[in-house]
């Protein structure tokens, strides 16, 4: 069966090929996870993947690629007991706030399907 984020061979019209800097905090996010990942090795691609692939496939499809992979990565410390997801929403607001910017937490706190 293929899931909703299994997009490969559907019709979607012309490929839009852009090649943008992602924004600082999709940098930071990144760099957070590959060291999150290097000390405690226990959270793999496949985990990453099978979380943000049952978010749902609004949410799914409403988030930007480095939204749904910091949702899932938080998602997966909490189930890890590694970072509560309360403990990582609140410092992401601390930082938000200090830069004047606000968390989107409905992609935060999906259940997996």
């Amino acid at each position: 069966m293929t899931g909703y984020h299994d997009i490969g061979g559907k019709a979607a019209g012309p490929m839009i090929k852009l090649d943008p800097q992602p924004a600082e905090w999709a940098m930071l996010s990144e760099a957070l996870r590959n060291a999150i990942q290097q000390k405690h090795r226990n959270i793999s691609l496949d985990e990453l993947r099978r979380t943000f692939e049952t978010m749902g496939e609004e949410l799914y499809n409403s988030l930007g690629f480095y939204e749904r992979r910091v949702a899932a990565f938080a998602r997966l410390l909490d189930e890890k007991g590694i970072v509560g997801l309360d403990e990582t929403l609140a410092r992401m607001d601390a930082i938000a706030a200090a830069r004047g910017q606000r968390v989107n937490h409905a992609a935060m706190n999906v259940e997996p399907a």
